[in-house]
């Protein structure tokens, strides 16, 4: 009954939504799921090994063959206590590890209010299919963002309202905008890419403070509102007849401009100060410098979201970065930031003074125009080589996005933290981190996941408020645990050090682990 009530409240707002965006309803919110969730990043459905109920679980790096429960039910986990002396040596840690390891998804945190399918929701209220969200109220089909309202397949978001399939839109946040993506402060606007506090524009790129474009076109208010209504009302009819609209890249693909093959430029040196500053970490966090190896940057960068260095419009090296939806955008009609928005007004479609152009011309004459990127810089950054969107960051390197960090490598989104090398998906109010995913107010941890103001973690899931954990799984509130038994300290310290002594020789010899805290559950016993 109250999945039916939520589902009906949402339903009610979607259809808002759409009036205020498209000027007219265009169908049942559940009538777009497929093409709603095609904004969504990877995630992973399994089934409870208690109750066989199914389990949204945020990250798709976790492994067939472990088991996992849903949150209400991990207080009917039981399990033989640890015996800390028979704790001799990797193997037989690793072994009590893997026997204890349970993974669960549907977390949600806080004060939630008519949520349901969701993983990782914080203060949320009337959410449905969402995961890595906070203080949001009305989302459906919508990843990893925080602050906002009336958002339906949306992705990257923070201080928003009123969107529908949209990726990206930060700091300022996006308003009444449908297919906006990459942007910052946008309001009222449709099918743009790379925009800063514009409203009113559609097929637009690459813009800077304008108001009233369509296809980069500078028009009058009374002109832009008449083509306006004539495009918005064509894009209205398709929703309503095909519960669907081709994206933004899609634009690109129906003038073949995918059709031939990309062309991947060689990596370059990992800089100098990314490996002082790893060194600086490992000594931290594992008690020895490690070299930031060829093996260990690809270690660390295996589950971040891909950014790939491509020869671009010109053969000029641009970014690809593995988002829903931007990433199938040409690499043929990518640009450096830099070369994107100095040639914004050569970007430029003409529509002539009576012509009132159809939605397939509109998009055909700018795909010809258009150049591409998903750079982003605001704020005052310094020294971000290869991180693709930057805020306020300094010192950071390979990292899709990064907000207000520093000293950071190899991130999917890493806000206001610092000194955090590896990690799936949000890093947020952290610091000193080795290959840590989805945590908040962390520090001085390695390998943990779905965690919540811990520290001296290593191998752990789900935690909160564990200060000094091995191997904990949805441990709340202790304090020297290993597999979630409390023990001594010199126990604990023991058995660290053999934890230890195997991560750092590991390192030294290959440059990486083979285990992770994503396999620990899957491990087969002896």
């Amino acid at each position: 009954m109250a999945e039916a009530k939520n589902h009906e409240k949402l339903n009610s707002d979607f259809k808002r939504t759409c009036k205020i965006i498209f000027g007219e309803e265009v169908g049942e919110l559940e009538e777009f799921e497929p093409y709603l969730s095609e904004v969504l990043f990877p995630f992973k459905t399994v089934a409870s090994s208690v109750s066989g109920k199914k389990i949204i679980i945020s990250s798709p790096y976790y492994i067939d063959g472990a088991k996992y429960v849903s949150q209400e039910e991990i207080g009917s986990l039981k399990f033989e206590p640890l015996n800390i002396n028979e704790i001799k040596d990797i193997d037989s840690l690793l072994e009590a590890a893997g026997e204890r390891a349970v993974y669960c998804g549907n977390k949600i945190f806080g004060k939630n209010i008519n949520v349901s399918e969701v993983d990782n929701c914080t203060d949320c209220m009337n959410v449905f299919h969402s995961q890595d969200i906070t203080n949001t109220k009305y989302a459906a089909y919508c990843s990893v963002g925080r602050n906002s309202d009336s958002i339906y397949g949306v992705s990257w978001f923070n201080k928003c309202s009123h969107l529908i399939r949209c990726v990206q839109c930060y700091v300022i946040g996006g308003f009444r905008s449908f297919e906006s993506h990459c942007s910052s402060g946008i309001s009222d606007s449709y099918y743009t890419l790379n925009c800063s506090n514009v409203t009113n524009c559609m097929f637009s790129f690459n813009l800077r403070s304008k108001n009233c474009c369509i296809g980069n076109l500078q028009l009058s208010k009374g002109r832009y509102e008449e083509l306006k209504k004539k495009l918005v009302s064509e894009m209205a009819e398709r929703l309503r007849r095909d519960k669907r609209l081709f994206s933004l890249p899609d634009i690109f693909l129906k003038s073949g401009a995918l059709e031939e093959k990309e062309a991947i430029l060689e990596e370059e040196e990992v800089p100098e100060f990314v490996k002082k500053e790893f060194a600086e970490v490992t000594k931290i966090v594992l008690g020895k410098e490690h070299e930031l190896s060829g093996p260990t940057a690809k270690w660390l960068g295996e589950k971040i979201v891909k950014i790939e260095r491509v020869a671009g419009a010109a053969d000029s090296p641009a970014y690809k970065v593995e988002m829903p939806i931007l990433g199938k955008l040409p690499a043929s009609k990518m640009a450096p930031l830099k070369e994107a928005v100095e040639s914004a007004g050569m970007q430029v479609i003409t529509i002539g003074p009576e012509e009132m152009p159809s939605l397939d011309e509109v998009a055909e004459r700018i795909a010809k125009k258009a150049v591409c990127t998903m750079e982003v810089d605001e704020g005052h950054n310094q020294n971000n080589p290869k991180s693709v969107s930057r805020f306020d960051s300094v010192d950071t390197y390979s990292s899709a996005w990064a907000t207000r960090a520093k000293h950071s490598a190899f991130n999917s989104l890493v806000t206001e933290s610092e000194y955090v090398f590896g990690g799936y998906m949000r890093v947020l109010y952290s610091g000193f981190l080795i290959n840590c995913h989805s945590v908040t107010n962390v520090k001085n941890c390695f390998e943990t996941d779905s965690s919540y103001k811990s520290s001296g973690c290593f191998f752990c899931h789900n935690c909160e408020n564990v200060m000094e954990g091995l191997f904990c799984f949805n441990g709340k509130g202790q304090r020297y645990a290993v597999c979630n038994q409390q023990v001594q300290p010199e126990e604990f310290r023991r058995v660290k050090k053999l934890l230890l002594d195997y991560i750092n020789d590991e390192l030294k010899r290959n440059g990486r682990l083979d285990i992770d805290v994503f396999s620990i559950g899957a491990r087969k016993k002896n």
